[in-house]
């Protein structure tokens, strides 16, 4: 499915040929993101990603690299997470090379006009703003802090108002020079690509500088023997809530059983928790549940937001449908089908270019390695009903919840009370 060759800078170059498309997606990856920061320089990754838009010697503007985009009709972002940023460009096929030289020079060349840094310090704290505004959004942030503490992985991405209108230009040079190192990256190109793409990719992103891979401070488990319980007390008509625990890191096998436990527990309109705190209670419009991991740590989350009035059945009823998966095993037909969902999602996104690019330049820089979607499968398909259980025995104890709330709530102790 896919094909890989380093440059001679050492930059990793990921393609993926599919000719019966007439699009392209070029997608740029680099092992970078909070996590990597300290806490002054928090947010850092997140400016950074901002500020490759804003000219480059080539492109010199914001205006002019948004214009040529928009003439061609591709489609360019770019996203920062924790363990990862990448930037893309979604073009017509035959636009290949200018979509290669736009992401190179922003990426090679990138003017960090002081003036222009001074501008998006705006811009970045409204986005900050916007997202407190945002309780389905912002539970989440809170949540990470909540379970994983004053530490780069508990940090929040886009940092807080005050690092943010600290940074200078040499910043945002220094951090570059860190992190922007051809072997700390993957180049990836996914769709109809011409016969001479390595070269290419040689032509334009082999002048990024040789180094070494990336790293950060590994994750240091906090000692839990109670619930943890924080709420971010706001006038709002519902209560949106994270209930979960830490789940596996990226290399623990399992996390296969953990991520069918999540999609059994609570992805799709047949899931548990939708059953029952939806469809039978009417306690939430919206409940989900899912497992996901960094490279030293992992997540297994319930979210749902609930009227006030009905908070303490609600979160009883969501701990209920957790806690059932360890007294009883799940049924062979609810693991089947939550394996085949697990196929069924995934084929769907495989028809996207853009999902392709980010997938294997991620799974690359964070591990190292790819894997087809074939023997990801193969993992699934290995889970039992019995690996469930264990796994479910294994994290959803009392002393190990994490209960995150933006509502008008008031005080925590009767919520660890609850939980206990």
């Amino acid at each position: 499915m896919y094909k890989i060759h380093t440059l001679q800078n050492g930059l990793t170059l990921i393609t993926i040929n599919l000719p019966h498309l007439e699009s392209v997606t070029t997608l740029i990856a680099v092992g970078a993101g909070s996590r990597y920061e300290t806490r002054a320089t928090n947010g850092i990754s997140h400016f950074l990603e901002h500020m490759f838009f804003k000219g480059s010697k080539k492109y010199p503007s914001a205006e002019q690299i948004a214009s040529i985009v928009d003439g061609i009709g591709a489609v360019n972002n770019a996203a920062t997470d924790k363990e990862i940023t990448y930037y893309w460009i979604k073009s017509a096929a035959k636009h290949v090379e200018l979509a290669s030289d736009i992401l190179s020079s922003q990426l090679k060349e990138s003017l960090f006009d002081q003036r222009e840094i001074e501008k998006e310090k705006g811009v970045i704290v409204e986005e900050i703003r916007m997202y407190l505004d945002m309780p389905s959004r912002y539970v989440w942030d809170l949540y990470e802090e909540l379970q994983f503490g004053d530490q780069p992985l508990g940090w929040q991405i886009a940092g807080d108002e005050k690092t943010v209108k600290t940074f200078k230009r040499q910043d945002f040079l220094d951090y570059m020079k860190q992190f922007y190192r051809a072997d700390n990256m993957a180049l990836v190109y996914v769709g109809n690509l011409p016969d001479d793409i390595e070269s290419l990719g040689e032509k334009y992103f082999g002048g990024l500088p040789k180094g070494a891979q990336a790293s950060f401070l590994p994750y240091h488990r906090l000692s839990q023997d109670e619930p943890r319980v924080h709420i971010f007390n706001k006038a709002t008509d519902q209560v949106n809530l994270v209930l979960g625990v830490e789940g596996y890191d990226r290399i623990d096998d399992r996390r296969f059983a953990a991520r069918l436990l999540g999609t059994i527990l609570g992805e799709g309109m047949s899931s548990r928790l939708f059953m029952e705190v939806r469809e039978k209670r009417g306690l939430a419009y919206h409940v989900s549940a899912s497992h996901s991991s960094y490279h030293d740590a992992g997540v297994l989350t319930a979210f749902a937001g609930i009227k006030v009035e009905k908070l303490i059945e609600g979160i009883g009823v969501i701990r209920e449908e957790l806690e059932k998966t360890t007294k009883k095993a799940v049924s062979k037909a609810e693991l089947e089908k939550a394996k085949e969902m697990e196929r069924g999602r995934l084929a769907l996104r495989s028809e996207s270019t853009n999902f392709l690019a980010e997938h294997f330049g991620t799974k690359f820089v964070l591990d190292r390695e790819l894997e087809t979607f074939e023997d990801y499968l193969k993992k699934i398909d290995k889970v039992t009903t019995d690996d469930i259980q264990q796994v479910a025995i294994d994290l959803f104890k009392p002393q190990k919840y994490n209960l995150e709330m933006i509502g008008p709530i008031g005080d925590p102790e009767k919520f660890k009370e609850l939980l206990k």
